[in-house]
């Protein structure tokens, strides 16, 4: 999969310096746009089909969630041999963190379900741009405009709604805020890792999705030894291959290589926030799938978070001139 864009190695849509003739100016920088916003709406269709996917499979989380990147794994690096690559030491090196904290993230996010309410896990990780927004600046140099502070926030808050307008139950315990606590950081942590990665950097997506999931694979081993029994293997089985196939290929390998080159074409703070769609996504196509309809209030967080995502898109990209 090759994806190329006129859009710069190390974007961001904040302010940017870089030197030439002394002068310093704003300037629009919008060209190149296009094929980045094309597939980070692609990444949150396919995210946002995750979720009521994974709740058709009937068994064990862990379980499938090792059977997930066990799939993904081998299919990544089927894909770069066919393209005549192969994972090289450096990048598989590098993945070594980030897959770990990916592995990581989803292994809290199965003890947190067990614990506390989905939609109070939700709620955590819709925090996730706001969270970004403090850490883009010592991270990326990236300055967010007032308007965009403003829309983030508003788009955090609608997305809240999206998730806890269906009525769920909030009751929680302190493990299990814990637990959503730590799938928010290792996210984030994932995230931005990736992000580092891909700027100033020509990384392969495929390639570093492939040590991405071998490292991710790895963090599950562990925990499926030592706490899952032999008859929760038994559990898994029937359509049960059909969905996590479904999560494997679509949103893992197809939606995570997208993700990986959207980093290199747009800043860490705004990808975040348009991932907040996802759960529009999510939430639509559960009415269907799991007979959730859709209330009057995710109706109206829906286009609250849609608006402030539009909103940022049509902010004028500046970059500093100096």
């Amino acid at each position: 999969m090759a994806l190329t864009g006129a859009g710069p190695r190390a974007p961001s849509v904040f302010l940017i310096g870089s030197v030439s003739n002394g002068n310093r100016s704003e300037v629009p920088a919008r060209d190149g746009r296009a094929l980045p916003l094309l597939v980070m709406a692609v990444v949150v269709v396919v995210w946002g089909i995750g979720p009521p996917i994974s709740k058709l499979i009937t068994a064990s989380p862990l379980i499938s969630t090792f059977i997930r990147f066990g799939i993904s794994s081998p299919i990544l690096l089927l894909l770069l041999a066919v393209r005549g690559r192969a994972l090289g030491w450096r990048v598989f090196r590098s993945t070594a963190l980030p897959g770990l904290c990916f592995g990581f993230n989803l292994i809290f996010v199965f003890a947190a379900v067990q614990q506390t309410a989905i939609s109070l896990l939700s709620t955590v990780m819709a925090m996730q741009p706001a969270l970004l927004l403090v850490l883009s600046g010592p991270l990326f140099g990236e300055r967010p405009s007032m308007r965009q502070l403003f829309f983030t926030l508003t788009g955090v808050g609608g997305a809240v709604l999206v998730v806890l307008g269906a009525g769920g139950d909030l009751s929680a315990s302190l493990t299990g805020l814990g637990y959503a606590g730590l799938s928010l950081v290792t996210f984030t942590a994932y995230f931005v890792l990736t992000r580092q990665a891909r700027t100033g950097h020509e990384v392969d997506p495929i390639e570093w999705m492939a040590g991405i999931n071998i490292w991710s694979f790895v963090a599950t081993v562990l925990p499926v030894l030592l706490i899952t029994q032999r008859s929760d293997w038994g559990e898994f089985g029937g359509t049960d291959w059909l969905w996590i196939l479904i999560v494997a290929f679509i949103t893992g390998v197809f939606g995570h290589v997208l993700m990986t080159w959207v980093h290199g074409h747009l800043e860490a703070a705004r990808s975040s926030l348009y991932n907040l769609a996802m759960h529009i996504v999510a939430v639509g196509l559960a009415w269907p799938l799991h007979d959730e309809a859709i209330t009057v209030t995710q109706a109206f967080g829906g286009l609250v978070l849609l608006g402030s995502v539009a909103l940022v898109i049509s902010a004028p990209v500046r970059q500093a001139v100096r």
